[in-house]
């Protein structure tokens, strides 16, 4: 006798995969174990599961691992049995135009990131503090300079929002 079986799931108990069953040899009733059904099974269907519930087989779609995209940008990605990509939900990320204020921040960042990369914050510290010699002091102060000159340069370009702020192009060398 053929058995199909089934995980027990919080909400569709789907379907696993098909046995043959053995008789009992002491009382010759067919074995059946625990989340296995004689019901027919229903056909294979492209982009669904079957699952066993009330005696009977079901079809539920199975978009698990589908990505989609708010029209805001937000990524989400399916993760339950029956959940549909929503109304107005997008299969692919949305082209977003940057804004001035998120460009400006990002320019921000990008300077601070140049600067600390050479002279971190407790270099640039022991620089103002006179720790180092005058010419350690003056190329930490040259160096923030320059960045600093580079980033108001950057932020008064009319293209801004169409620009990389994070290419070198637009950033001193460090010497």
């Amino acid at each position: 006798m053929k058995l199909s079986t089934f995980k027990l799931g919080a909400t569709y108990p789907v379907f696993i995969e098909q046995i043959e069953t053995k008789k009992d040899p002491v009382s010759g009733k067919w074995l059946k174990p625990g989340y296995s059904t004689d019901v027919e099974l229903i056909a294979e269907k492209e982009g669904f599961q079957r699952y066993f519930k009330d005696g009977s087989w079901h079809y539920v779609v199975d978009n698990i691992g589908t990505e989609y995209w708010d029209e805001d940008g937000t990524k989400h990605t399916i993760t339950e049995l029956g959940e549909e990509v929503p109304d107005g939900g997008l299969l692919e990320a949305p082209i977003i135009p940057i804004t001035l204020e998120a460009q400006t921040a990002l320019a921000n960042v990008e300077c601070t990131k140049r600067i600390n990369y050479h002279w971190n914050q407790i270099g640039q510290i022991n620089a103002s503090l006179g720790v180092y010699g005058e010419e350690d002091t003056f190329a930490c102060a040259a160096w923030i300079a320059a960045n600093r000159e580079a980033l108001i340069e950057l932020l008064n370009r009319d293209d801004l929002t169409e620009i990389d702020v994070t290419e070198d192009q637009f950033w001193p060398v460090f010497k």
